[in-house]
């Protein structure tokens, strides 16, 4: 019975550590991060890229070739749709 008991529990942990939220919009979620922190909109007109670095979604909005500016990178947990990085590359 202990067996069966810590076989479950071990099985609901990998479960939960692999489920995402449904609703979790990280690019709208990156959006909203940015404009709140920098004075400058750097979203706007720009391509957005993101991947997945272990459990965290990387969003960048990214300038075109040959120009200079900032591209913000925001980083949000995959599993509770929070910031937990932001960096201003230039």
């Amino acid at each position: 019975m202990f067996k069966a008991l810590i076989v479950i529990a071990a099985l609901q942990l990998m479960v939960d550590q692999a489920m995402s939220q449904p609703n979790c919009d990280v690019v709208k979620i990156a959006e909203d991060y940015a404009r709140a922190r920098w004075p400058v909109d750097l979203t706007t007109d720009r391509r957005v890229v993101r991947w997945l670095e272990g459990n965290v979604w990387k969003v960048a909005f990214e300038i075109p070739p040959d120009t200079l500016g900032y591209v913000p990178e925001i980083g949000i947990d995959q599993r509770t749709c929070q910031v937990v990085s932001a960096i201003l590359w230039q």
